[in-house]
């Protein structure tokens, strides 16, 4: 897990740093937790060994979700182009209604056409972001506007990797990455992240993910 605990470390600093100086939202992030602690998941929902690491050794902060009954959950801002929420364990249960669970009151009935072993731990626009929880190093997946899941990186370590790369440079234009007049990404915003991402992920994970956060 060296490798998965270098890219949560360094997806921590930079949207820490994002977040002091443009950030919209106080306490409500992800961050370390202070001890390591077995996470609250339900029975019925598989963890890989890297999801199992990230919910034991990080916290999904929110504030305004205690004592209510909302879906407490962190928020990933990159720039003003995209805003993920990454669930709180103990809710991935709700996480996966409308996709493993179907149907408008309990008992839920289950998906004929969803994998047991995929686990939607974060949504962008409500369109989920999900770990294959079967398959080696946790692969992640991006379902954009209903259609099929598309393969974003390889591994869990690969996604936060990216996330840090994508907010480290979203601060270097000082969060302000949508053009005002189109609404679309600043092109040289791109060109930069672009190859980097490519390297890192390869052409054909990075298009899928610039789709997903509609990016490009």
């Amino acid at each position: 897990m060296e490798q998965l605990n270098a890219a949560l470390i360094r997806f921590v600093e930079q949207q820490y740093l994002y977040n002091e100086t443009y950030g919209l939202f106080k306490n409500h992030d992800l961050r370390p937790r202070k001890q390591h602690r077995q996470p609250e998941v339900d029975e019925r929902i598989p963890l890989s060994p890297e999801l199992q690491y990230l919910y034991s050794h990080y916290e999904m902060m929110d504030e305004q979700a205690k004592g209510t009954l909302k879906m407490k959950n962190a928020a990933v801002e990159i720039g003003d182009a995209a805003l993920i929420s990454f669930v709180a364990p103990e809710h991935l249960h709700r996480q996966q209604l409308g996709h493993r669970w179907i149907g408008m009151n309990e008992p839920y009935e289950e998906s004929a056409s969803w994998q047991k072993n995929h686990v939607v731990i974060a949504n962008f626009n409500d369109d989920p972001l999900i770990v294959d929880t079967a398959a080696p190093d946790s692969p992640v997946y991006a379902a954009f506007a209903g259609e099929e899941p598309q393969l974003i990186a390889d591994s869990l370590t690969d996604f936060f990797n990216a996330l840090a790369i994508l907010i480290e440079a979203a601060r270097a234009y000082a969060g302000e990455l949508k053009d005002e007049e189109t609404y679309e990404t600043k092109p040289e915003y791109l060109e930069h992240v672009e190859p980097i991402l490519n390297d890192l992920l390869g052409e054909e994970h990075t298009a899928h993910l610039f789709e997903y956060l509609s990016l490009g």
